[in-house]
């Protein structure tokens, strides 16, 4: 047997096959993307981007239009905000840079008013106030602008209420004097005034009545001078008045005065001279009738 034969028989054969290989499935494995969102701020080093300054930008935008102001800034005056540990000379610098005068005598207050006399002391001493606390003349002058209107005010309402009084006692008495109102108020004012100062008749009650127009107080000087003739009695600045030629003589006296206080209305002692006259009058008709 041949060497070639041997080799034939003893080696095994594969078989060839008609069946079509499969393909094998590979498991598909989907990426996860745990990388957190991307900030403009993680574009600047970790030096910068922890900066108070810049940490409080959410936005680049933000932090660019900040940026664009400050430089519109540099060169302009600024002004250090003093805190309550600053000098005086510290706020004194802020209050100039602020518009404060220089002196209060700088201050240029225009306040005019036909309802109340503003004073140029208070004026004074409230610009010397106003410099002190550091303010400029706008606001000085505002302030007191703001004062003058409240007087303005009180004045007004004190006018309305004045004559709302004076009208109030005028119907009160004319309902209770009839024809003879207009007799005793006369009489009461004249003895009044030439018997009481005016300031105190000007006098402001807690009501808010003046003093001078409260009925009982207009009833009780024309009672006075009505009771004149039966008692006698004397509202003049003479002294021992007594006999009816010292009375006529007194009343000669202030009368023949052409120049004197009893014709010339204008004067401060006019209605008290009248009153004067018209008490010895009284007095002096009280003694021919008795």
């Amino acid at each position: 047997m041949s060497n070639e034969q041997i080799t034939q028989e003893t080696v095994p054969v594969e078989q060839a096959t008609t069946e079509t290989a499969q393909p094998v499935a590979t498991p598909t494995t989907v990426a996860k993307t745990d990388t957190p969102t991307q900030s403009w701020k993680d574009s600047i080093s970790e030096e910068y981007r922890k900066d108070p300054n810049i940490e409080k930008f959410t936005e680049a935008d933000a932090l660019a239009k900040s940026y664009i102001n400050a430089v519109r800034m540099i060169g302009q005056d600024k002004i250090a905000i003093p805190t309550k540990n600053s000098t005086q000379e510290v706020w004194d610098e802020a209050y100039s840079k602020l518009g404060r005068p220089e002196s209060p005598d700088k201050y240029n207050l225009k306040i005019e008013s036909e309802v109340v006399k503003m004073d140029d002391n208070a004026i004074k001493s409230f610009a010397e106030q106003s410099h002190k606390l550091g303010l400029n003349n706008q606001q000085a002058e505002g302030i007191l602008e703001f004062y003058k209107n409240n007087m303005e005010g009180t004045a007004q309402q004190s006018k309305i209420d004045t004559e709302t009084a004076q009208a109030q006692s005028e119907q009160q008495l004319r309902q209770e004097w009839g024809r003879d109102f207009d007799a005793k108020v006369q009489q009461a004012g004249a003895l009044a005034k030439a018997n009481i100062n005016p300031e105190v008749l000007d006098m402001t009650l807690s009501n808010g009545t003046r003093l001078g127009d409260h009925p009982e107080i207009i009833k009780g000087f024309a009672k006075i001078a009505g009771m004149m003739s039966e008692d006698k009695i004397v509202t003049t600045e003479s002294e021992d008045v007594n006999t009816v030629a010292d009375i006529e003589s007194e009343i000669s006296a202030i009368t023949n005065d052409t120049d004197g206080p009893y014709w010339n209305k204008q004067h401060p002692d006019h209605d008290k001279m009248v009153q004067q006259v018209y008490t010895l009058r009284e007095m002096l008709n009280a003694d021919k009738q008795s």
